[in-house]
């Protein structure tokens, strides 16, 4: 059913965790909004989104999704790259499988997905490009020489596009999150040899004294992508509680 003069967004990685959250606060902010995971149903339904099933390491399904989604709800407003994977291994442990992967998935899909998406947010007169990075394309952590790589690229993409289509009505910002308590993050803390100790010192990173819940990604999203925001484009915006003030 095509939606009736709403804007659209769509959103990846949509099934849980911060992905889940940006899907729902665009549909509370009235969007009409699909949404993209691997898994044949998602983790956390948003009550809502039309939710679909898209490999993004698959350039022909990324095509297929933005046209469907299109054909679909009539138009598209916003795209939110947020999918995204991640590889606990230092350079030398890093296979090039991996590297693949991170690159086609991190890198590579939100540049087709935006390819794709342009051409119709230039002919509804603009649009957003939302990208999800994150403070390790600006500050590395240990072991993770993929990610900090493919999200440092994912920011210059950003400033790339926002550069390049800025004449056709379109912005292209990034957000940079440190550690937002997802069931991943509690997975990685619940592997350490002290989760207790895991946690609070991940929560005593954050001058802020807390970590980030997915909600706070995903307001500074609706924000970015709305009209309050019309003359914001071509950077990151740090999400990270305070994070690498210090290191800056």
């Amino acid at each position: 059913m095509r939606s009736s003069g709403s804007r659209v967004a769509l959103v990846t990685g949509a099934s849980r965790g911060i992905g889940a959250a940006i899907a729902s606060a665009f549909v509370a902010e009235g969007y009409a909004v699909a949404g993209c995971g691997r898994s044949a149903a998602p983790d956390a339904a948003v009550e809502g989104c039309d939710y679909r099933v898209c490999d993004l390491a698959d350039p022909p399904a990324i095509a297929g999704l933005v046209a469907a989604v299109v054909e679909a709800h009539g138009r598209l407003d916003v795209l939110v790259n947020n999918a995204a994977v991640e590889v606990d291994a230092t350079v030398e442990e890093t296979s090039v499988a991996q590297w693949d992967e991170t690159l086609a998935v991190n890198v590579r899909a939100p540049g087709l997905l935006a390819a794709a998406a342009i051409p119709h947010m230039r002919a509804a007169g603009g649009g957003v490009i939302v990208n999800i990075a994150s403070i390790d394309g600006l500050y590395a952590e240990p072991a993770l020489p993929a990610y900090c790589a493919s999200k440092g690229a994912l920011i210059a993409m950003t400033r790339a596009l926002a550069i390049d289509h800025g004449k056709d009505g379109i912005r292209c910002v990034a957000i940079c999150p440190s550690y937002v308590r997802t069931a991943m993050l509690e997975q990685f803390f619940q592997s350490q040899a002290d989760p207790v100790a895991a946690l609070a010192g991940g929560v005593a990173m954050h001058p802020i004294g807390r970590l980030a819940e997915p909600s706070d990604i995903a307001d500074l999203a609706v924000f970015l992508a709305s009209d309050r925001a019309s003359f914001l484009t071509g950077h990151a915006y740090m999400a990270d509680g305070g994070m690498i003030a210090g290191h800056l």
